[in-house]
């Protein structure tokens, strides 16, 4: 521990209410202390007050504590004993208090916990250099070996901390650590590290090459500072000094290291690393994939491994989101490879999808599972987010702010970075090889494994020495069930059970679960729901830039077309984006795992999403397709003479190879149904409005008949020159099923009628007597 740290905890509760106090350029008085939160009145003219986190406003560069007259004062102040210590371990924390103990019996007389001194304690009868005599020699006895003036310093140093009694476990002669590079000019250590990142990238060497390659920078990059001898005397440094440089600053091993070695040293970000350390809710979290270690059944009912990505809250140490996806090893020839994937781009956006929505419970999970049984504030929840019924699932949705990732393809994507940055998310870069700079989510993959992989059928060791025999042949899980599994593992177990780091901010030693850290944190940054539109989840899809014609436009062999038409009025037009690479094509998006609907964005004017049907896709109408499936049917069509052109071959061998895996026998044991995997939704679709919303349900007993129109007492005269025709009484029985005697009484009824009276009825015509 360096003196510096030390610093850092005793100056904490230096402000009291009504104290007045400087911060970004202003003075204000300290009026209100709420949790985390501290509330703060302008001055010297009344104005708004200002709530603001006590962390940010007491750890700012301007920040001071003021008198009456406006000057800063000096920081004085000490929190209580078990927040200092809490900086540092177990076993420090012990000789802290030790020392503690021994120092405040030669100070006052009494030790703690005592009411009367000790013989040769008695500050009336003895004084402080008696009593430091007699302690040495009672630590003497303890196997201490010390001396009274050496105690005596310690006891002066721990005056001046304010009786802080961490100083007491600091050698002072220690406390600094020695420069790295003596003496050396920074600017020549600054070359000595670009020439060693850019060796660490090539084939290995001595560190003589490194050496001439300092050389030849300096020479160019300060060919003028040179020509002073001064300067010249700084930026050369002697051959075997070089070395030594070399050998302190660790270069050397870097050098002399693996290839494998020499690209992790090299691929690290520039120091100080960034601490795991938060105090908000979504302030960070860190982010990581991992295999799952248990076998599950794929699409087709075969046996497959599959990979697992976690996002977690460092704050609260809350699983936030979860996602399986299968792994499987691609066959084929080099380049070629068809049918292999594991965790992508998409499977990771959707991952950060879930951690903008709470989670339901599905059928079969424990009532416990339920955010109204748990810790969570369900309550103040449900009134800030209709979203929480009674149905969520107890796990908090905590929206990221920075989230740790590593250099994994998937994380370094393009697409990846869009979303993040669509969603207002910060990211930091671990170094390659170094999970600790992950360490909580590492921690957790431990967790789950002990806790849940385990306990589940096909659950295969943690490494491949210990694996059992015949797992291929249990009863397996589908990768869907497993999800759901883990889901609730996550909302009925994890976030309900206590976790050792995570202690309350109030109320030190007091062990919390994450829930229940969640509720104790969330009051101070408050909740705000932020639910994801359908058009701001068509942002998520994945993103394709196509060429619109008159059949519609392409994605990944794929032809889309709208049935309203709406593309025509696109086709032909270049999209004038001045995006690079884009060639004047329109931005599309599609979702891998439902790839029958397209959306394309018409940027011009208001802007809006044009959605397109797969011109296939009703020949899929009875099973469900990825994109992955219409990649192996791809090959098989290929396989067999066809092209990629032939859309409707490929279409029809999907449809063929899913209704064959379907009703194909199991080839493995079941748990239960089969149900093949298929990534989350996102709800893309604008909803639809219920034109019979609102209306409840009819009482068939308040119906009334509707009136009906009175039959005029006199026949209407018809006009002048027109003669009505006889009805086709055939045809009218034969359309109303007339009888004989209907027919007789609709005869003796034509008789009594008057001629040319207008009978009403249907096939009446009108005729007029010069055309007869």
């Amino acid at each position: 521990m360096t003196q510096r740290k030390l610093w850092g905890w005793f100056e904490s509760d230096r402000v009291r209410l009504g104290n007045r106090v400087r911060w970004r350029g202003r003075e204000f008085r300290v009026i209100a202390f709420a949790g985390l939160h501290v509330t703060l009145q302008p001055l010297p003219q009344p104005a708004a007050l200002v709530e603001a986190l006590y962390g940010e406003m007491a750890g700012a560069a301007d920040f001071a504590v003021l008198d009456e007259a406006g000057d800063a004062v000096e920081r004085t102040g000490l929190p209580p004993l078990g927040r200092v210590l809490l900086a540092v371990g177990k076993e420090d924390r012990k000789r802290a208090l030790m020392w503690h103990r021994h120092m405040k019996e030669v100070e006052t007389g009494i030790r703690p916990g005592r009411r009367v001194p000790r013989a040769g304690y008695d500050p009336a009868t003895t004084t402080m250099e008696q009593r430091l005599r007699r302690k040495a020699a009672e630590l003497d006895e303890l196997d201490i070996s010390i001396s009274w003036r050496t105690l005596d310093d310690k006891r002066r140093r721990w005056k001046q901390a304010h009786e802080n009694p961490l100083v007491l476990i600091i050698d002072g002669r220690k406390s600094r650590a020695p420069s790295p590079g003596g003496r050396t000019d920074p600017r020549l250590l600054e070359i000595m590290q670009e020439v060693t990142a850019i060796l660490a990238r090539s084939s290995g060497g001595r560190i003589g090459r490194a050496f001439d390659l300092v050389e030849e920078r300096i020479a160019t990059r300060y060919a003028k500072e040179l020509e002073d001898p001064q300067e010249a005397k700084r930026l050369r440094l002697p051959r075997s000094t070089f070395y030594k440089r070399m050998h302190e600053l660790g270069l050397s091993a870097v050098l002399l290291g693996t290839t494998r070695q020499r690209g992790a040293q090299a691929s690290k970000p520039k120091k100080p690393y960034t601490t795991t350390y938060a105090v908000r809710p979504g302030q960070l979290m860190q982010i990581d994939t991992t295999p799952l270690r248990i076998k599950v059944l794929g699409d087709d009912g075969e046996v497959v491994s599959a990979e697992m990505t976690i996002l977690i809250d460092v704050a609260t140490r809350s699983i936030v989101a979860l996602m399986i996806v299968p792994c499987v090893t691609g066959e084929g020839r080099p380049g070629q490879r068809v049918g292999g994937r594991a965790t992508r781009t998409f499977d990771l956006v959707l991952t950060l999808a879930q951690a903008y929505a709470p989670m339901p419970t599905l059928p079969g999970w424990d009532p416990l599972t339920a955010a109204s049984a748990s810790a969570l504030p369900f309550i103040k929840l449900r009134e800030a987010d209709p979203r929480f019924t009674e149905a969520a699932a107890a796990r908090p949705v905590i929206h990221p702010r920075t989230i740790i990732i590593d250099q994994g393809s998937p994380y370094l994507s393009q697409h990846f970075e869009d979303v993040c940055s669509f969603l207002g998310i910060a990211l930091l870069y671990a170094r390659k090889e170094e999970p600790d700079d992950k360490p909580i989510v590492e921690r957790v993959f431990s967790s789950f494994a002990d806790s849940f992989s385990q306990h589940v059928a096909g659950w295969t060791g943690r490494t491949h020495a210990v694996r059992g025999r015949g797992i291929e042949r249990q009863p397996l899980w589908t990768i869907n069930e497993v999800q759901h599994m883990a889901h609730e593992w996550v909302a009925l177990e994890y976030q309900q059970l206590p976790h050792e780091g995570l202690q309350h901010p109030e109320l030190p030693g007091l062990t919390l679960s994450p829930n229940e850290m969640y509720a104790a944190l969330v009051p101070g940054t408050g909740y705000r729901p932020r639910p994801l539109s359908p058009q701001d989840n068509r942002k998520l899809l994945l993103p394709a830039w196509v060429t619109i014609t008159d059949k519609g436009f392409d994605i990944e062999n794929r032809t889309y077309q709208n049935e309203a038409g709406e593309l025509r009025l696109l086709a032909g037009l270049p999209s004038g984006l001045a995006s690079p690479g884009k060639g004047g094509r329109w931005e599309a998006r599609f979702n891998p795992y439902r790839p029958d609907v397209a959306w394309v964005y018409d940027h011009r004017g208001p802007g809006q999403w044009i959605k397109a049907d797969f011109v296939h896709r009703r020949l899929l109408t009875d099973v469900h397709w990825t994109v992955d499936h219409w990649d192996e049917a791809t090959a098989v069509v290929l396989a067999d003479g066809g092209r990629k052109e032939h859309q409707a071959a490929i279409a029809l061998a999907v449809k063929e190879r899913r209704r064959r895996t379907r009703t194909a026998p199991p080839r493995h044991t079941r748990t239960g149904p089969w149900i093949p995997f298929k990534g989350p939704g996102l709800d893309v679709d604008a909803p639809v409005a219920d034109p019979y919303a609102g209306i409840g349900e009819i009482d068939l007993d308040s119906i009334t008949p509707y009136e009906s129109v009175p039959i005029p007492a006199r026949p209407t005269a018809v006009p002048a020159g027109v003669v009505p025709l006889a009805p086709d009484r055939e045809g009218l029985a034969a359309l109303f099923g007339d009888t004989q005697a209907d027919a007789d009484a609709d005869a003796d009824a034509d008789e009594d009628l008057l001629p040319g009276a207008d009978l009403g009825l249907p096939g009446m015509t009108e005729r007029v007597e010069g055309e007869m």
